[in-house]
């Protein structure tokens, strides 16, 4: 038993132990097993241990709180196991008829439970589920057996890719988006993968990113060319798998192209700087550029973000900031494409053509 695995159970017939109920073979399904189609994945970890990572898609039910969760393997380390498990019976005993209530609505649905290393936590709430009548099942080896199977996924040879370079704003994932078997980088990171990336969004943890990028490999074909956006190494606060990286480096590099009046208009409608929470962390980020941009320049820019004139901010940064910064760091990239950006529809259709024929001519 691992400390943080105490059980839910309220027996209903007095001569039956937590022992009794806690004997016997229950259902398990592997990390792979658990990923599949019409299944439900249920995380009885903590609140806490659900946001530094958690399963793709896994619904968070927790059992105790990270304070309980301490109390309990306290006292299992210092005093023994039964011990550990009559206190976590007297912390769940009054929650559990609204644990069962919030997936009554799932009775009918295949459920799979699971914990940090596949314990009793999760064992036993698979027993008190069949024993109220749903369809129940354990994963075997808990999060850490599914962070195995990622990161072993995450080791294999990826995929060939058609990678979309430009300079900011021309439009690089407004087109992904409107691409077949693509991978959204940013979207998988909860970050735009730039200075001001993390406005309006909710950025990941490195096990979250890396779950849903294996889960978005499972759901794309292998043999095909994928579109991707060109990315550095790091997306925000996450980092791509040397695997992914390594073949988006070594893929067919397609240069975008856009006016500046366009990529200015795209930038203000994606990052939507309107409010009293995005204007004070665009203001604290100008003021982290008065080394590479200079004093001067950084004032004109917040004075332009007290009267809101988002687009003057934005044509600055492109002239004096990010246009140089990608000179420099693509000037030595060869392209087997420049396609213009101007009408993302257009290009979609261009880019579709082009991997048509990369495919032929394999």
């Amino acid at each position: 038993m691992s400390t943080c695995d105490s059980l839910p159970y309220q027996s209903k017939h007095p001569q039956q132990s937590a022992e009794d109920f806690l004997n016997g073979s229950i259902g398990l399904f592997s990390a792979e097993e658990a990923l599949s189609d019409g299944i439900i994945l249920v995380d009885v970890r903590t609140a806490e241990e659900f946001a530094k990572g958690s399963i793709p898609e896994a619904l968070s039910r927790p059992l105790f709180d990270n304070m309980e969760r301490a109390e309990i393997g306290t006292i299992y380390k210092q005093i023994g196991r039964d011990a550990a498990v009559d206190k976590g019976l007297k912390i769940v005993e009054p929650r559990l008829q609204h644990f069962l209530n919030s997936l009554l609505d799932l009775k009918s649905h295949q459920l799979v439970i699971y914990c940090a290393r596949g314990g009793m936590r999760s064992a036993s709430v698979v027993r008190l589920l069949q024993h109220h009548g749903f369809r129940a099942a354990q994963m075997q080896g808990g999060y850490k057996s599914f962070r195995q199977y990622v990161l072993q996924q995450l080791e294999k040879p990826m995929p060939s890719f058609i990678v979309l370079h430009g300079q900011t704003g021309v439009g690089k994932t407004l087109l992904l988006n409107k691409l077949p078997d693509h991978i959204d980088l940013e979207g998988l990171a909860g970050h735009r993968s730039s200075l001001f990336g993390a406005i309006n969004k909710t950025p990941r943890s490195q096990k979250n990113f890396e779950g849903l990028l294996v889960q978005k490999l499972r759901t794309l074909p292998e043999a095909l060319p994928l579109f991707v956006e060109g990315e550095s190494r790091k997306v925000g606060q996450v980092f791509l798998p040397y695997s992914l990286a390594n073949a988006m480096k070594s893929g067919m590099l397609v240069l975008l192209s856009a006016s500046m009046n366009t990529r200015i208009s795209r930038i203000v409608e994606e990052y939507q700087i309107c409010d009293e929470q995005s204007i004070r962390q665009v203001d604290s980020i100008l003021i982290s550029l008065r080394v590479s941009l200079g004093k001067l320049k950084v004032d004109q820019l917040r004075l332009w973000l007290k009267k809101e004139e988002i687009e003057k901010i934005v044509h600055m940064l492109l002239v004096d900031y990010y246009d140089p910064l990608y000179m420099h760091s693509m000037s030595s990239y060869q392209y087997v494409l420049e396609l213009s950006a101007e009408d993302l529809n257009f290009a979609a259709v261009e880019l579709i053509h082009f991997r048509n024929e990369v495919i032929k001519s394999h």
